[in-house]
């Protein structure tokens, strides 16, 4: 992706020679704060303002802007293609004379259809410019309730065709990742029930037909002769992504239980983005919706990663993968909000790097389908424990025994030996099969050992020292929250860990640090 996003901003995006050239500061401009002014107020004007930087930088403004070219320059000459670099913008007239005294008018922006702009086979509002050349100069309407902040590109038909091929193809490329990344999510949903995953599938969709609408061809596929919808699906979709991703969180860092305060913030901020949603459709105004969106994400992303990190060093290893991504991808997207803001200037790569870095959270999927794997794991091997233990009933036990020609007493003493000398209960992932091999015994014959010596079962013999290990920490390192002392002595989750120490001790691990282990049973 990184390959792909260079060679995207160095041969798509930026000016190539001749070929495509930043022509933003061509232009003079005028700002109409009445937004009234007629065609023939303009041309009388004699005060117009030179754009020396490389994109016009005029935020959100209820003013028309109005732009000034000559026609004699070589960037602006016939069959050239002039291309408004922002896909949201609503509506640019170019004004081109056709004598002296009369003009051409051409439209395009996204409150007209599609099939009605100057140049509707351009993935921006573009105007080709025409062939007579009968004045000094040609004029550009702009008004539009979006961001004025981008630059005006000119463009040859090669430059054009190569920057159309290459957008599109990575266009497709990035929503094929994306489809996989939604396919998985509803794996997870209906394969194993993981409720959180339909969020993120909701998520993942609402982010995609975001981003396409933006800066993709959704307007070309989906909705080319829907200017009203246009007009309003980028926000749309960026504010309800919002309680998609946020009731998602809530469940994956299972924020309620560990986190209350950042869960309650979390659940407010999703139900007013939501709110913001069907206000979006009935307003004539997007400008305040999309502040709110853009302030909501800015203030919740360091309340994630910092919760996410919070979680994970008190021992919550499985979020791992959800810090690398979504910390990444948080991270690039704050520089797009700046932009959204007014703050940061247009740029390529500050504009589209959150596009290219959202896919890396595929990784996260598929890191959490490797944990998965080994959960399911864990439970095969927790259900052969218990068919092994099955077959070494008392009414077969003698009859079937695999311990007929092992020393039952060496191997119990080097099973033991082992777990107190190196402690490989602290790892959750050990298992039966693990520690028959470490001594030496069958599967079979290590259950048989445990059942027939001391009584129990391999996941009670193990608990037994975990037990220990934690009594220890709960009277020694009054530090340590419970979770963090749950992950510590090998236990998947505090509930199991609760669970487990009560059933041994008969006080919960609470009400056993708060005796302070003088009440044991």
């Amino acid at each position: 992706m990184l390959v792909l996003f260079l060679l995207f901003s160095g041969t798509s995006c930026t000016p190539d020679g001749s070929g495509n050239k930043n022509v933003t500061n061509h232009f003079d401009y005028f700002l109409d704060k009445s937004t009234e002014m007629s065609f023939e107020q303009i041309q009388k004007l004699q005060t117009w303002n030179t754009i020396s930087e490389h994109q016009l930088s005029f935020n959100f403004t209820n003013d028309v802007i109005w732009l000034r070219g000559k026609t004699s320059k070589e960037e602006f000459s016939q069959s050239r293609i002039l291309s408004l670099e922002w896909k949201a913008l609503d509506e640019a007239i170019l004004f081109y004379p056709e004598n002296p005294k009369e003009y051409q008018t051409y439209k395009t922006g996204d409150t007209i259809p599609k099939s009605k702009w100057t140049f509707p086979e351009a993935l921006y509002p573009s105007f080709q410019i025409p062939k007579q050349k009968r004045g000094e100069y040609f004029y550009i309407r702009i008004q539009s309730k979006s961001i004025i902040s981008f630059p005006i590109h000119s463009l040859d038909e090669k430059s054009l065709n190569k920057r159309m091929i290459l957008e599109t193809a990575v266009t497709w490329l990035i929503l094929g990742v994306c489809a996989v990344m939604f396919v998985f999510a509803l794996f997870y949903f209906f394969a194993f029930g993981l409720s959180e995953f339909f969020f993120y599938a909701g998520y993942v969709v609402c982010t995609v037909l975001w981003y396409n609408g933006q800066y993709g061809n959704a307007y070309d596929v989906l909705w080319p002769e829907s200017p009203w919808w246009q007009n309003k699906a980028i926000l749309t979709f960026s504010t309800l992504g919002i309680p998609f991703s946020f009731q998602f969180v809530r469940m994956f860092l299972n924020t309620k239980v560990n986190n209350p305060r950042i869960d309650k913030i979390l659940l407010i901020m999703g139900i007013v983005a939501l709110f913001c949603v069907p206000a979006i459709l009935i307003s004539p105004t997007t400008k305040i919706f999309s502040r709110i969106a853009t302030y909501i994400y800015l203030i919740s992303i360091p309340l994630i990663l910092g919760t996410a990190l919070r979680n994970y060093f008190k021992g919550e290893k499985r979020i791992l993968f959800f810090l690398i991504s979504w910390g990444t991808y948080f991270i690039i997207s704050y520089n797009t909000m700046f932009y959204l803001l007014g703050i940061l200037p247009y740029s390529t790569p500050l504009l589209y790097s959150a596009v290219f870095i959202f896919p890396i959270d595929l990784f996260f999927l598929l890191f959490n389908l490797l944990q998965k794997y080994e959960t399911l794991e864990g439970e095969r091997n927790e259900i052969l424990h218990r068919i092994v233990t099955l077959n070494n009933a008392p009414t077969t036990r003698y009859v079937k025994s695999k311990l007929n020609s092992v020393n039952t007493e060496e191997s119990l003493a080097k099973l033991e030996s082992w777990m107190r000398a190196t402690k490989p209960y602290l790892d959750e992932k050990l298992d039966l099969e693990i520690a028959s091999r470490a001594v030496g015994l069958t599967v079979q014959q290590t259950s048989e050992l445990l059942n027939s010596k001391l009584g129990i079962s391999f996941r009670s013999y193990l608990n037994s020292f975990r037990i220990t290990e934690a009594k220890k920490f709960l009277i020694e390192k009054p530090e340590m929250s419970i979770l963090s002392i749950a992950y510590a002595t090998g236990f998947g989750s505090k509930t199991a860990f609760n669970v487990e120490f009560k059933k041994a001790t008969g006080l919960s691990p609470v009400q056993y640090r708060n005796s302070g282990g003088s009440n044991n049973q």
